[in-house]
């Protein structure tokens, strides 16, 4: 008991502000999970001071914040719970860019006496502070209808926003002299971009590192350098976040040192440039906290007190989470403050550990030591310190790691040990570079190739260290299901087998690709060897090419050797070069997958001089560990006869079908001939041809088939067992079928 005593009483004198931390937290969580909120509120009044004061601020403020959470995000969430679009007029200043590879911009449209927070694609002709009148559609997206997409309500949520705003017509008003400072970083931004990446070409990697770690601009999730960096446990180096803002920070330091500043003045200027750095870089969320944290900290030698990191987090905490309770569900805020607790708790024990290697010999005078085995020692001072930073940072992002990613990478500290000194050494010869470009652009260019070979040294660490065995792995699956049926919305198909290797019936079209598909693909970390196409059509083949880029494709299994598609003629002409094997389906073939998985060709594709595209497709048979899937695209009527009375046996247990864009699917009595006991229908809302008839819904479901209508259900998996199939609805969860044997 007098341990936990003399602990209580270290934290209530060093960092009293956590249980104030606490506090907030605890109001900030109240209407989403009242069970967490309590138990912060518990901590909070174990860990404050023996005081009425204390006990009476402590539940005073977490109303407060859950009062202000609530009068914050209740106008935005019953907002972009509203789908929809409508004209509006009215006024609106501009402000900064969302992202650094975003066109989009965040507003402040007034309509009326009413002003909201609002996204505005496509905006980057427009400079931040400027006012306009404008004329526009204000839009609210429909929710997500695919699994492992990123959810761009609950971006907007977290931001305040209330909904997008496309500008049809617009009117300068001129410019908010408040706005200036922002202006003036977009300008450096572009400006020390262009110092930092001077004679150096497109396609090197070294660029790719260098703006990653700069500026923030991540090269895509698919890419090599993302992959490796993603896969080494250092993705951190790329986040312009408290990692950079803190290096910048030592940088100025080390500058100030060498010059005869005094201390406090000092102090103020590496402020300075951690600010100037943030707003440089876009002033986006976590380089904001970051620089919140560092004020927090570093502020207290400008009053002459001694630093608390837990004290300076704690403040640092409370002022960000007043200022916005939703930033408490972003991933990066539970990283920030996670990582950082952790090195605080963790570092002192991983230190007696790591410290070892800079031990010196008890039986050895320290003052007999060399000069350069004082600089030696100094060295190993230095890893030591870092390892055990890395040790305890690692063990702090552990469980949010496993948690939000599935992801173990226990070679993140051996990662991190030798990318952050080079991150520092990259960001120190960006800065350089980019100084000495003002005067000699020649110097600008041979300093941006020095700068680029440490880059690429940095990359092929992190590639070297990402193909350690066990060096990573996923703690548990990332794709929801066996079978994933996207719904594309546009009436194209698309849909992943997770299977050995990974594989696509059908991939949807271009726009699809790159709206949803992409991310979904990276986010499951997914590769895709195969892929059967039913169909040549653009909003079933589109994205061909585009998969084709992303690497990994071995297999391709196409309907027919022409199309009019210029998607599906661009892919046969790539493919042979780029290593993807082009079979046409035949009927009878048989495509292994797996081990118990292969696809049937039931209906070989036609050739072109059939000019309606949905006359054209192939109708394939996945048979998943005995159970067989009927995949039947756009077929229409004619066709649907042609097999009844070809006698080709069509029995399956689900039907995964389109519609004919002038005919009739899924006639009552081609369903009958299959026997399936399951109808996965794709729709689009905006196009009606492409929507089921109430009066084929009604027969489908008086047949006694359970429908699956994915204007509906969004997308639909599968999961397959030896003597059960489950399918269930993505937007509906309790829309779920079991199929037994």
């Amino acid at each position: 008991m007098d341990v936990v005593r003399q602990a209580w009483r270290y934290v209530t004198a060093v960092a009293p502000l956590v249980a104030i931390a606490l506090a907030c937290l605890s109001g900030a969580l109240w209407s989403s999970s009242p069970a967490a909120a309590a138990a912060c509120q518990v901590a909070a009044f174990i860990l404050c001071r023996l005081s009425w004061r204390w006990w009476v601020a402590i539940p005073i403020i977490s109303v407060a914040i859950a009062t202000r959470a609530e009068l914050l995000e209740k106008p935005v969430r019953e907002s972009l719970s509203q789908p929809g679009s409508r004209f509006v007029q009215g006024s609106m200043i501009l402000g900064r860019p969302a992202g650094p590879f975003s066109d989009d911009r965040f507003g402040w449209f007034r309509d009326g006496e009413s002003e909201v927070k609002v996204m505005i694609p496509r905006a980057l002709e427009y400079r931040t502070g400027e006012t306009l009148e404008v004329r526009g559609k204000f839009f609210v997206p429909s929710g997500e209808r695919n699994p492992g997409n990123f959810s761009q309500l609950d971006h907007w949520r977290r931001e305040g926003v209330f909904g997008g705003l496309v500008i049809r017509e617009a009117e300068s008003r001129g410019l908010r002299w408040q706005w200036g400072a922002f202006r003036l970083a977009e300008r450096f931004r572009e400006r020390l971009r262009e110092g930092i990446t001077r004679g150096l070409p497109d396609d090197s990697k070294g660029k790719e590192v260098i703006l990653a770690m700069m500026l923030g601009e991540k090269p895509p999730r698919d890419s090599e350098v993302s992959r490796a960096f993603r896969e080494s446990g250092a993705m951190h180096v790329f986040a312009v976040s408290g990692l950079h803002v803190t290096l910048v920070g030592t940088l100025c330091w080390l500058v100030l040192m060498g010059l005869p500043v005094p201390r406090r003045i000092g102090v103020v200027l590496v402020i300075l440039s951690m600010v100037s750095y943030a707003m440089v870089t876009g002033a986006r969320p976590s380089a904001v906290r970051a620089t919140v944290m560092a004020i927090c900290f570093l502020g207290a030698f400008l009053v002459r007190r001694r630093p608390s990191l837990f004290n300076a987090l704690a403040l640092s905490f409370i002022l960000v989470v007043s200022w916005s309770p939703a930033q408490i569900f972003d991933i990066g805020f539970q990283l920030s403050y996670g990582v950082l607790a952790s090195i605080g708790l963790g570092v002192g024990l991983a230190y007696r550990l790591t410290g070892r290697i800079a031990e010196l010999d008890e039986f050895f005078p320290s003052r007999l030591m060399s000069d350069w085995g004082r600089r030696w020692m100094s060295v190993r001072r230095y890893f030591a310190s870092l390892a055990a930073s890395s040790v305890a940072a690692w063990l702090g992002s552990l469980p949010l790691m496993i948690w939000h990613f599935g992801m173990v990478t226990p070679v993140a500290v051996l990662t991190s040990m030798v990318l952050i000194p080079l991150t520092m050494v990259i960001l120190g010869g960006a800065f350089i570079a980019a100084f000495l470009g003002m005067f000699s652009s020649t110097v600008g260019e041979w300093s941006n190739r020095a700068n680029a070979g440490v880059a690429e040294t940095a990359y092929y660490s992190a590639e070297l260290f990402s193909d350690i065995p066990g060096g990573h792995w996923h703690s548990r699956k990332l794709i929801d299901a066996d079978w994933v049926v996207f719904d594309t919305a546009d009436g194209g198909a698309a849909s992943f087998l997770d299977v050995d290797g990974g594989a696509m019936i059908d991939v949807g079209g271009r726009q699809f690709f790159y709206r949803e598909l992409r991310s979904i693909l990276g986010n499951w970390n997914a590769n895709v060897e195969t892929v059967v196409v039913s169909h040549p059509d653009g909003d079933h083949c589109g994205a061909l090419p585009d998969l084709l880029s992303r690497g990994g494709l071995e297999r391709a299994i196409l309907p027919s050797e022409d199309a009019l598609s210029p998607s599906y003629r661009e892919f046969l002409e790539r493919a042979g070069t780029s290593g993807c094997e082009v079979e046409f389906g035949r009927v009878g073939g048989r495509y292994s997958l797996d081990d118990d998985v292969w696809v049937e060709v039931v209906r070989e594709g036609l050739p072109s001089i059939r000019v309606i595209a949905d006359n054209r497709m192939m109708v394939v048979r996945v048979h998943w560990k005995g159970w067989k899937i009927l995949v039947t695209s756009d077929l229409g009527l004619e066709d649907e006869l042609e097999l009844l009375e070809s006698g080709v046996d069509l029995s399956a247990d689900v039907i995964l079908m389109g519609r004919h864009e002038w005919g009739v699917s899924g006639q009552k009595q081609f369903l009958d001939a299959t026997g399936a006991r399951v109808v996965i229908t794709s729709s689009a809302q905006n196009l009606p041809h492409e929507m089921p008839k109430p009066e084929w819904v009604k027969m489908v479901k008086n047949s006694g088939q359970a429908l699956f209508n994915q204007a509906e259900t969004g997308a639909v998996s599968l999961d397959f067992s030896e003597d059960l199939l489950v399918v269930k609805s993505f937007l509906d969860p309790d829309q779920t079928i079991e199929l037994q044997r």
